[in-house]
């Protein structure tokens, strides 16, 4: 392993679909001040014309949004004389809705989209409006307070901007949730490895009756459990990215290796691929067993989970309500699921198990990042009217009161304000349960929740700071799929289908079926689409990128 420590090789897996809330950037700047609350660039004595701007998001619709949505207006009525009409589906419905809407032109004033959703491929065939021009300019007062440069160009595609980047922190620190009272009942001490972890759910599988041991979620099964562990310490110097952070837009997962200097891509390879294209990959990873070693797991762990895992739609819901015992997710869910489950469990109490030893210590320079966010609002080119669509989302960010408004819901009725930074529940907050990461999650401006444990409190710090992260290589590279969408449109299908059984730990016999699956992805143009990704890998390190 000493000779992979120095060496300087990049693994990086591109990832075809990730959760919703998986890795995050963001900005250092001041937020504007509260003068800039009025508008967003227009005047407080002079009102726009009225305008209703329609809004798809995903997820459940939060059961007092009239309300907020009513002091907004009462807000606003004499500057912005902006209402908002919202249309939330699920997921998969967003995600399809919205590719059908494109292809219709029907009127979308403001979207959620990703790079995990339809984000790349939207923007490339010219369906969102760019947005450069609102940036950094005085009109727009709180995207320049809340939006730094550094953070922007990170989150550039083709080098414009075409989504405003949503994010708390640069990578969200991924964890295992447990019941607390439950490890104590035990008589266990904190978890702190995948053994104390496996005691945990023989105990809850013993003593619980028909109580979940883990909940998983059918679309991303084991989501980041037992992968390799890479961070700076380790790998300082090396052109390495953990597993999970990388290119979107791929139709299957891919690693990549680079040459000692970093400027030449020497190997693209993919589950299922003969042992012989792993050769210009360095030591251990050059045998493929050693990337895909978390599978193995999944396979001796999926006894512990649901028998209809590959359905769940929501597994955090099993968890609050206390029909599970743990379920995987990161530290920011903490707060919220702890107060549901308290309601649902009295004296029951949640606390994380972060199986990254790196994080898990708060090392400085641990967290793989690229520094682009993973969740983003999109302006589609039928938009009735982009400017005052950015108007609004220059309101929300131009101060503090009027972010908190749509990210927390109304003072005193929805959450307490808890000093500068932090904020408490009130008994109706479960009212107003917005999904922050779709519309004001913000480096500058989210606040962090006050009850919070010692504990986690000290892991949002932590990940709070940027001195926790190191750069992955190609970290500003952005798949374009236009010329092989065709391919990919034959490939992702097959392969996510036959991933996310392998995920879940429902195929002991993986390997043999990913051998399969390749030979069969193969023939389907896997190949075209692994040489167009290293042709505009290499062109992009040609041109100075990194």
């Amino acid at each position: 392993m000493k000779q992979v420590f120095k060496s300087f090789f990049l693994m990086l897996a591109i990832v075809a679909l990730v959760a919703a809330c998986s890795n995050n950037s963001g900005g250092t700047n001041t937020p504007a001040a509260s003068s800039a609350t009025d508008g967003g660039g227009a005047s407080a004595n002079t009102a726009l014309k009225p305008i209703t701007l329609k809004v798809m998001l995903f997820g459940d619709k939060p059961t007092d949004l009239g309300s907020v949505l009513a002091e907004f207006e009462n807000r606003t009525k004499d500057t912005l004389n902006t209402k908002l009409e919202f249309e939330f589906n699920t997921g998969d419905d967003h995600k399809q809705k919205m590719k059908l809407k494109m292809s219709t032109g029907e009127q979308v004033d403001l979207a959620f989209d990703a790079p995990w959703q339809n984000l790349s491929q939207h923007v490339s065939q010219g369906l969102y409006t760019e947005l450069d021009k609102y940036f950094n300019n005085d009109d727009y007062p709180g995207l320049k307070a809340a939006f730094s440069e550094e953070f922007l160009a990170s989150n550039k595609i083709d080098g414009h901007i075409y989504a405003i980047p949503l994010t708390q922190y640069y990578t969200d620190i991924e964890a295992v949730m447990v019941r607390k009272d439950l490890r104590e009942k035990y008589g266990m001490d904190p978890i702190a490895s995948y053994d104390d972890y496996k005691v945990y759910l023989d105990n809850v599988r013993k003593n619980e009756g028909s109580m979940i041991p883990l909940a998983l979620k059918g679309a991303r099964g084991f989501f980041k459990m037992f992968e390799v562990e890479t961070n700076s310490q380790t790998f300082r110097g090396a052109n390495w990215a953990v597993n999970g952070l990388g290119i979107t837009g791929t139709g299957a997962d891919f690693n990549v290796a680079l040459s000692e200097d970093g400027k030449t891509v020497v190997g693209v390879t993919t589950i299922g691929d003969p042992v012989s294209e792993y050769a210009s990959f360095p030591e251990p990873f050059n045998n493929p067993d050693n990337i895909y070693q978390a599978y193995d797991k999944y396979v001796a762990f999926n006894s512990y989970v649901q028998k209809d895992s590959l359905s769940e739609k929501d597994a955090i819901a099993l968890f609050k309500a206390g029909k599970a015992a743990s379920f995987e997710g990161t530290i920011n869910d903490i707060p919220s699921v702890r107060q549901e489950l308290q309601k649902a469990v009295p004296g029951a109490d949640v606390e994380p198990f972060v199986y990254l030893s790196c994080a898990a210590g708060k090392k400085a320079g641990c967290i793989p990042t690229d520094y682009k966010a993973w969740n983003d609002l999109v302006i589609p080119i039928t938009a009735q009217d982009p400017d005052r669509t950015m108007k609004f989302i220059d309101w929300i960010f131009a101060s503090q009161e009027n972010h908190d408004l749509f990210e927390l819901g109304i003072e005193g009725t929805h959450w307490k304000a808890e000093g500068e930074k932090q904020y408490s529940l009130t008994e109706g907050s479960t009212n107003y349960i917005f999904p922050k990461y779709e519309l004001t999650w913000n480096p500058v401006l989210s606040r962090v929740g006050s009850d919070n444990d010692p504990l986690t409190l000290d892991y949002l710090n932590y990940q709070g700071s940027n001195d926790s992260y190191f750069r992955i290589p190609l970290s500003g590279f952005t798949f374009n799929s236009d010329s092989v969408k065709t391919e990919i449109a034959k490939v992702q299908p097959k392969f996510d289908q036959a991933v996310q059984i392998f995920r879940h730990g429902l195929d002991p016999n993986w390997k043999q079926s990913a051998e399969k699956l390749n030979k069969e992805l193969r023939a389907l143009g896997l190949d075209t689409i692994r040489e167009e990704l290293k042709k505009q890998m290499q062109a992009y390190l040609d041109n100075g990128g990194i």
